[in-house]
């Protein structure tokens, strides 16, 4: 039996419908325990369940399906922590894709800041252990800003803001009794870099052999400092076009210089009003949040299936026009932590969705990471401003009861 076929790492709904819309059949790779969703499954082939962040598992497995199935078209991935492997083993078949080396630069923001010297985006940072980066920070005055954050990271886990002396102190110690109990490893690689200011974005774009087309700037909002966890997003993001024209430039020099020349990337800049812009990260997929969702509610583009074209090097087979002129997510957080006992919500005209990944009965924590969202609501509206007015107002009108844990109760 031969078929023409994509492999997928990672059960990406997205990826799976921009395989099909392409023609070709998916064959998904499926981390052990995880969930396979509904509209990943309508689209594949079949379902292969192996670790996919383990380079010699996914090529064994690999090697069995190019026996039975012949070559695959591509080989590709959405999930962030799949994307080296991803990269590897496309290398590895001759097949279009990152580099192994470009994949592992933008996962590692140490390595992006290295790539990055001698461009105007190039930033100040100290790298390593939480002791020398703990003493970079103290070799400079008390009352200087950094931002700590694990070199690795990603969903605003582990980013803190660090304004003094004291607060270093408190990180380091919140550290160590994370390492003991177990939750963080000692040997953790951070970043300090100094504080930007300015608002935030992100620039969606996708590549082909070295070729950048940016989709769309999306301008984000978050809870601020410390943790600066992400609570909305809307594309477009309301910018004067010189403005925006500095983004896409800075984009395009970032992605040059980790040498993103293959499928769509997701970076994150922050427009500090006196350095410019300033570049948080960058990575070798979408981005996350329900962004590429935006992007194709307010823009027609479907970042998956462009993506997926432009590693096949053919033309992109969607050319729907767009929803609405703009589109944005606004998330729920939770007032306390403890167990969430009811939610309810006031209706709001033109929110096209709502979605609690918390249901009575489940946990809640205070807002640390992304992962400790609640829920959210997707809004259309005629500019950036209104859409992401009605999809804040939807949120605000979210009611969240919470009880607290027995040994939290006063």
């Amino acid at each position: 039996m031969t078929m023409t076929w994509i492999c997928l790492l990672g059960p990406s709904p997205g990826g799976a419908r921009a395989i099909a819309l392409h023609g070709h059949r998916a064959v998904v790779l499926v981390a052990p325990g995880v969930a396979v969703p509904r509209e990943v499954a309508a689209h594949a082939e079949r379902v292969v369940f192996c670790p996919i962040t383990d380079h010699d598992a996914v090529r064994s497995a690999m090697g069995r399906l190019i026996a039975e199935l012949g070559p695959p078209r591509l080989v590709v991935s959405f999930t962030e922590y799949a994307q080296e492997v991803c990269a590897r083993v496309a290398t590895d078949l001759g097949l279009p894709s990152v580099s192994p080396a470009a994949a592992a630069h933008a996962r590692d923001k140490v390595a992006m800041r290295c790539l990055l010297e001698g461009t105007p985006y190039a930033w100040r940072y100290a790298a390593g252990t939480a002791a020398e980066v703990a003493a970079a920070v103290r070799a400079e005055p008390d009352g200087v800003s950094w931002i700590v954050k694990p070199a690795d990271g990603a969903g605003s886990a582990g980013v803190a803001a660090v304004n003094s002396y004291a607060e270093l102190a408190r990180w380091q110690d919140r550290l160590a009794r994370e390492v003991v109990a177990g939750r963080r490893p000692g040997a953790t690689r951070f970043i300090a870099e100094h504080a930007a200011q300015g608002p935030e974005f992100s620039v969606e774009a996708v590549s082909s052999k070295g070729r950048h087309t940016v989709l769309a700037i999306t301008a984000k909002q978050t809870t601020g400092s410390p943790g600066f966890v992400e609570t909305g997003h809307v594309v477009p993001a309301p910018l004067p076009e010189g403005d925006a024209e500095r983004l896409r430039e800075a984009v395009h020099c970032v992605l040059d210089r980790l040498e993103i020349g293959h499928g769509a990337s997701h970076t994150e800049v922050r427009l500090d009003p006196v350095h410019g812009p300033v570049v948080i990260e960058t990575h070798t997929r979408v981005g996350g949040d329900c962004i590429p969702e935006l992007v194709e509610l307010a823009t027609g583009q479907d970042q998956y299936e462009r993506a997926v074209a432009a590693l096949l090097d053919t033309a992109p087979v969607l050319t729907a026009a767009p929803v609405a002129p703009a589109a944005a997510i606004s998330f729920v957080l939770p007032p306390a932590s403890g167990t969430l006992t009811a939610v309810s919500l006031t209706p709001v005209d033109d929110v096209l969705r709502w979605d609690f990944e918390r249901v009575p009965g489940t946990d809640v924590s205070d807002v640390h990471s992304s992962e400790d969202r609640v829920g959210y609501a997707i809004a259309v509206g005629s500019t950036a401003v209104e859409a992401m007015e009605t999809a804040t107002k939807a949120t605000a009108g979210v009611y969240l009861q919470v009880a607290p844990h027995p040994d939290h109760a006063v």
